[in-house]
């Protein structure tokens, strides 16, 4: 039986979850829900600009925090430019920010592509 992967974003958690379940209705039993994007910060540690203490550009426009090697690469990322536009309009962190991996037999495939964009998500 040949299986393929099925990758799709969406904006919030809950779409996805309910885009699985119905996806599990179809038979199909492998999916994992991922979030793309951490982001946030402990409670205390924000960085403060005007003191100086900042570790990378990340960490103010993606709330990143990681170690500044980290730091260094997540700025790469268009999002922390503010730079980053799509076809739906300007980009902002934590759009479509979670992602369904479903792995089905190929004759589901198509079935699973209609539950995903009926959840509002995107393939």
């Amino acid at each position: 039986m040949q299986e393929r992967t099925v990758l799709a974003s969406f904006f919030s958690e809950s779409d996805a979850q309910r885009a699985a379940a119905a996806i599990h209705k179809l038979g199909v039993e492998t999916t994992q829900i991922a979030r793309l994007h951490s982001g946030g910060f402990p409670s205390g540690e924000r960085p403060v600009p005007i003191a100086g203490k900042i570790e990378s550009l990340a960490s103010l426009t993606l709330q990143a925090n990681a170690s500044r090697d980290a730091g260094i690469l997540l700025s790469a990322d268009p999002s922390a430019s503010g730079m980053a536009d799509t076809a739906e309009g300007p980009s902002v962190t934590g759009e479509r920010n979670f992602l369904l991996t479903v792995v089905c037999p190929e004759e589901k495939v198509e079935a699973v592509v209609q539950v995903i964009k009926q959840c509002g998500g995107q393939t």
